[in-house]
């Protein structure tokens, strides 16, 4: 009875093997980036994940596969992938759980916002919801807006790099007609590294795309707003390229460019203290819904929303964010991967194609 379980353990391990397929499609050099990243706060139920990134002058594919704490979201837990092709001129959603895809135009599909699928299926009262000042009828003027960044002096070693501490911090004040204000604070940790040759050849490759992007996907709504020099300043802020070599203008673009080397760790979070507009969220607070999904949570980064159920995060709003993300670099390297990475595996179901 004591070789029972070694044994059954390994009739598992050859059932596997033998029903492990083979991926016989040829290799290509790629911009290897290996990542965790955890979301959380009172916006947005809790859930982490990790992401594989491939990236070829003119491929991309980036799979996160993402857990949810709540055993209310576990219908939530995904294995997806968002593929660019440059080649082709397309843009692949591929549900690898579901088995099935999206197609479209690189400048991306249009499909039902992730967190109004949320909102539909979720049975907990844990988020906030919100609405901007103008669906309130809420006249604000904007009286802070400062956006400053710090090298801490702070070092460590982080998952096999040496890093060091740069810390944003942006405030913003919206102003009520009655002296009352709206308090945002948004700040980002970042710990870079030094680039070594490696990193610098990612960085090359990684440049190469985002330069194709910004020149042939002329209706994206970032190169439409930004043009193609602001959009690969944007990629750069998030490390994707090298940010003394694409930077914003302005004061913001000059206080980021005091943030050097590639990010290992970045660290987001958003506070709010709602103040201002008390009357007219109190009026407006059973109709209040989160609207606009991921979109709606950028113009929450601008400070411009509003929100329900002040009294919850009132006195200590400081203690928990809105909305926290880290996300978390374990490997950057060249490395070689299989084609079959950039393309939808066969026998999967197309679900749509704009």
């Amino acid at each position: 009875m004591k070789h029972a379980f070694p044994i059954l353990l390994a009739g598992l391990v050859t059932t596997a093997c033998q029903t492990q397929q083979v991926d016989n499609s040829p290799k290509v050099a790629v911009a290897k980036i290996n990542a965790e990243f955890s979301i959380n706060g009172s916006l947005l139920p809790d859930f982490y994940g990790e992401q594989v990134v491939y990236t070829t002058p003119e491929k991309r594919s980036i799979r996160d596969d993402i857990k949810f704490d709540s055993f209310l979201m576990k219908w939530a837990n995904s294995d997806e992938a968002t593929i660019a092709r440059l080649d082709l001129n397309k843009a692949y959603s591929v549900d690898y759980k579901k088995e099935r895809y999206s197609e479209c135009e690189l400048s991306g599909c249009n499909e039902v916002s992730f967190l109004d699928q949320l909102k539909e299926s979720d049975e907990s009262d844990d988020t906030e919801e919100y609405q901007d000042y103008e669906e309130l009828g809420c006249q604000v003027d904007l009286v802070t807006n400062d956006f400053n960044v710090t090298q801490t002096g702070k070092k460590r070693k982080l998952n096999g790099f040496d890093v060091e501490q740069y810390q944003v911090l942006w405030t913003t004040e919206y102003q009520d007609t009655q002296g009352q204000k709206d308090v945002n604070l948004i700040s980002f940790d970042f710990w870079t590294t030094t680039p070594n040759a490696n990193i610098n050849e990612v960085w090359d490759i990684h440049g190469q795309f985002q330069d194709s992007i910004s020149k042939t996907v002329t209706s994206d709504p970032l190169v439409r707003l930004l043009g193609p020099k602001g959009y690969k300043a944007i990629a750069a802020f998030t490390g994707d390229t090298n940010n003394q070599e694409n930077q914003f203008g302005g004061v913001i673009g000059k206080e980021l460019a005091k943030v050097k080397g590639y990010p290992i760790s970045i660290k987001f979070e958003w506070t709010r203290n709602s103040q201002a507009c008390q009357a007219e969220k109190q009026a407006q607070s059973d109709k209040l819904n989160l609207e606009g999904g991921i979109e709606g949570v950028g113009k929450q980064l601008l400070g411009n929303f509003a929100k329900k159920s002040t009294d919850k995060l009132m006195d200590s709003w400081k203690k928990k964010p809105l909305v926290r993300y880290v996300y978390e670099i374990k490997s950057v390297a060249m490395a070689t991967a299989h084609e079959s990475n950039f393309d939808v595996p066969a026998g999967y179901d197309l679900v749509d194609r704009q």
